[in-house]
């Protein structure tokens, strides 16, 4: 047999009553429920979008699942925001390499754009020691080395900077809105808040 607490929203075994009373955890409110609302409440999943709660004589029951709080909400939108930035990063810019071949150039904050700052210095420094040869290269998602002027190099590099600034842009403006729905207490705008291409 078993006991339920709608205080402690839990179930006691009655056999273990003697051991709860002598630890001082025995609930006040423990009313007796029989095997079948036990495997229903106790064992049970509850249904899609219900939890356990007590009814009005102190029994078990499902109740609507509360509404998740909505700082919860726009939390949670804030880092879908975020981690599909750093995915567009990840994925990289598309261009079209002065040959005419469409490739993809790697943007990844942590591994790429140290690389592209430098690429965008030497070929500021070449183009000022006057050099206009392709001596420049870079190697692009395919794989593929491309040979780069200077010229070519800063405006890669310039449309790479121009990419990123464009995407935290973006980012910044759905943060801004995901606070302004939040500040209206609009949970429904939060959600719809989303990153899309």
């Amino acid at each position: 047999m078993m006991h339920y607490s709608a205080t402690q929203n839990a179930f006691y075994p009655s056999e273990m009553q003697a051991d709860y009373i002598a630890a001082g955890t025995w609930p006040d409110d423990a009313v007796n429920v029989d095997d079948e609302t036990f495997q229903i409440f106790g064992l049970g999943e509850p249904p899609a979008g219900m939890t356990r709660g007590s009814d009005s004589a102190g029994q078990p029951c499902w109740q609507p699942s509360p509404a998740e709080p909505i700082g919860s909400v726009a939390a949670r939108q804030r880092a879908l925001i975020e981690s599909a930035l750093s995915a567009t990063l990840a994925a990289g810019m598309p261009y079209t390499l002065p040959d005419g071949t469409d490739d993809v150039i790697q943007t990844r904050p942590d591994e790429d754009e140290a690389n592209l700052l430098g690429l965008a210095i030497e070929a500021r420094d070449l183009r000022a020691a006057g050099e206009t040869g392709a001596v420049m290269s870079l190697r692009a998602r395919s794989n593929t080395v491309y040979a780069l002027t200077p010229e070519q190099m800063i405006a890669l590099t310039d449309a790479a900077k121009a990419f990123k600034q464009r995407l935290l842009a973006k980012s910044w403006e759905l943060k801004d809105a995901v606070s302004a729905a939040m500040e209206a207490g609009d949970r429904e705008a939060i959600e719809t808040v989303t990153w899309e291409e």
